[in-house]
């Protein structure tokens, strides 16, 4: 007996356990009592054994883990029978078996004894609780497949009903808002979540569930404002790196780089983390000490495929485009599935002007994207769309309006958080296309489906506008206006409009106001650009220098504002070295981008640099076929070459295109002067008896 007390060790507190857990034996009847001393026997007897086969089931199965031989845990499942057999009524022994079986993966017979308790029980918290469990390791915490999807009703179904029974079990409720939020549930994960931070407002867990949550629904500023209650001093590495992505998303870079730098002095080893603070310093305009943290990460994972993505960002948005395109084939190497891969692959295709292999790559993209009857999760709708999105796109700088069109009207489809994006790039193209009428009607009934989205109120605005009616499109944006950080960007809107309409002054107001509510540099560019732009028009120049300068102070490489200020300085023909390099720059940011092309054949235009500003400004007209100011540059060249008939063919096809030209400084004072001097070319190359056949 010595000897056996011995080898059970800690037997006697698994004893005690098992005494809270089963329940007291009866006790011995008093003398005089009536009751059969054989029935009291038998039950005593019966309660006796369950607690020591009990005993020696746990303590079985303690030496299973410790020494990991198969037939202790043999025995420990032939003690919990025999202890179930003395009581048969203990569902806690039935659920001990439970979860024996499913700890050496007897899924279903773990099942059935689990199952079999709440037939008995329907209420048995712990039965629900392994199931829970059983359920949920079954499927991991991907997103779910089409034929997981019952895996997942049943934990849910289990963990439903343990919150129900218990509802201050803080960890079911957690686990049920993933599982919510697995199920594409967001309502009700939200309030799971919320249930937790109820029970405990601190708790990380619940905050980063709801955080995760939010940033899955794109809602970053509820995100980042659930994530500041925290005080940073008691947030850990992962909470960090949620709350610098927080403001990463709503483009606060400072506050992110230096979250990002709390978190990596926590976790200094943590490449993931590493990898977000390298795009928040992208962001922060601090490619240089971007580009030494994605090195820190290859020193230490050479095969890190998000790296080497991340790089070839980094180089195509510096113009180094043979070193991004190689970083890119490596990333694709080793992160064949990774979907962002082909994305900056296509775009940097677009970028150099290989749009054919640009749209090879997205075609195959949106393929291997499609589900088969279009059954999308959430995240798979957005890889699906973004793929559309970025076909489209490449379609619509092509003129090919058409595909442009059906490849949105596909996002659409797709219904969820993507139909209302895909309705705007629907408006979008259709303006850009000049087809106002069909653009009105679309926002129209966009706004039916989606009437509190303010981006579609806008771009109906917009198109109001473009038809005529500035005072309209204002009143309405006006109505949008309440004292809400979003009203910078609807004054940015509203001076959009003015200056599309050429009120100079209202636009000016507008966009003065959209500054003033602005407090983020980082977020200050558009007005910037847009109030150098107002300035320019009213020949206000050394004004509209100082709008483009800032917006260069904040974004370097900002190509739209150096061109924009290289186009400046040649239009007027003054400090042309100077305006050669901005105009230069901007070509090294984006090689194939018609109109900075146009800008530079026009700068060698003016420094008298013919045989520069030809082939230039040629290949900007193969570009922008249709723009009326690349036609006339043309023709102003040409006719400064003496080739009169190309420069009067030029000039016909820029008056014949400027009603539906694109280009905002060719309108209809200009076709008319334009129109004088083709009609006094024409005269004299008539006298001269050189006229065009």
């Amino acid at each position: 007996m010595r000897k056996f007390a011995k080898s059970l060790g800690a037997g006697t507190s698994l004893f005690l356990f098992a005494v809270a857990a089963l329940g007291a034996p009866q006790k011995s009847p008093a003398a005089g009592e009536t009751q059969a001393p054989e029935k009291w026997s038998a039950t005593t007897s019966d309660h006796a054994q369950a607690y020591y086969h009990f005993m020696l089931a746990r303590r079985y199965k303690e030496l299973a883990t410790v020494y990991n031989r198969g037939d202790y845990i043999d025995r420990a499942m032939s003690e919990y029978k025999q202890a179930i057999e003395a009581d048969p009524e203990s569902l806690f022994l039935r659920v001990e078996l439970a979860e024996l079986y499913w700890r050496v993966s007897r899924v279903g017979d773990a099942i059935h004894e689990a199952e079999a308790v709440l037939k008995t029980n329907p209420d048995y918290p712990d039965a629900h609780r392994l199931l829970s469990r059983i359920y949920w390791r079954m499927l991991g915490e991907n997103q779910p497949d089409k034929g997981s999807k019952d895996i997942l009703q049943k934990a849910i179904e289990h963990l439903e009903a343990l919150t129900r029974i218990s509802p201050a079990d803080t960890n079911s409720w957690l686990t049920l808002g993933r599982a919510y939020r697995m199920n594409n549930q967001g309502a009700k994960a939200e309030e799971a979540f919320r249930n937790v931070l109820h029970t405990d407002p601190n708790s990380k867990e619940g905050l980063a569930g709801m955080a995760q949550l939010y940033f899955e629904q794109g809602e970053y500023d509820q995100a980042l404002d659930l994530l500041k209650k925290l005080p940073e001093g008691d947030m850990d590495p992962s909470l960090l790196g949620m709350l610098g992505f927080a403001y990463s998303q709503t483009h606060d870079y400072g506050n992110a780089v230096a979250t990002y730098e709390k978190a990596l002095g926590q976790d200094p080893d943590n490449l993931e983390l590493r990898r977000f603070y390298a795009e928040a310093l992208i962001g922060d305009g601090k490619r240089d000490a971007a580009r030494a943290e994605l090195q820190k990460i290859l020193n230490a994972d050479p095969e890190d495929g998000y790296t080497y993505l991340h790089l070839g960002q980094l180089d195509r948005q510096e113009g180094r485009f043979e070193q991004a395109r190689q970083e890119f084939e490596r990333a694709k190497t080793l992160l064949p599935d990774n979907a962002e891969v082909p994305f900056q692959q296509a775009q940097l295709e677009d970028l150099l002007g290989n749009q054919d292999k640009s749209i090879e790559i997205l075609k195959g993209l949106v393929k291997s994207s499609e589900k088969p009857e279009g059954q999308y999760t959430p995240s798979e709708a957005h890889i699906h769309a973004v793929a559309l999105e970025r076909l489209a796109l490449v379609y619509r700088a092509q003129n090919k309006f058409d595909q442009a069109l059906e490849a949105f009207r596909q996002i659409v489809a797709l219904d969820g958080n993507e139909a209302a994006g895909g309705e705007r790039w629907i408006i979008d193209t259709l303006r850009q296309n000049h087809e106002y009428p069909k653009a009105l009607a679309e926002a129209d009934a966009a706004l039916q489906k989606f009437p509190n989205d303010r981006s579609l109120r806008v771009m109906r605005a917009f198109i109001v506008g473009d038809q005529g009616h500035p005072d309209e499109a204002v009143k309405d944006l006006q109505t949008l206006l309440n004292n809400i950080p979003a009203d910078r960007d609807t004054y940015l809107s509203i001076g959009q409009v003015w200056l599309q309409a050429k009120r100079y002054p209202e636009a000016e107001t507008a966009l003065k106001k959209s500054l003033e509510l602005t407090p983020s540099a980082d977020d200050q560019v558009a007005a910037f650009f847009m109030l150098g732009s107002v300035y320019e028009r009213q020949k206000q120049y050394d004004l509209a220098e100082e709008q483009f300068k800032k917006v260069l102070g904040v974004d370097p490489l900002n190509a739209s504002a150096s061109n924009y200020l290289g186009y400046m300085l040649a239009d007027r023909g003054i400090r042309l070295d100077e305006s050669l390099k901005y105009i230069k720059k901007a070509i090294d940011l984006e090689p194939n981008n018609g109109a900075y092309i146009d800008s530079l054949g026009w700068v060698y235009f003016k420094m008298s640099r013919y045989d520069l500003a030809e082939p230039n400004l040629e290949r900007a007209s193969h570009l922008m076929s249709t723009d009326p100011t690349v036609l006339e540059h043309l023709g102003r060249l040409y006719l400064k070459m003496g080739k009169v008939a190309q420069a009067e063919e030029a000039w016909e096809r820029a008056i014949k295109e400027w009603p539906a030209g694109t280009s905002s400084d060719f309108d209809a004072d200009q076709a008319a002067k334009l129109q004088k001097e083709l009609d006094d070319l024409k005269a004299r190359m008539a006298k001269e008896g050189t006229a065009h056949p």
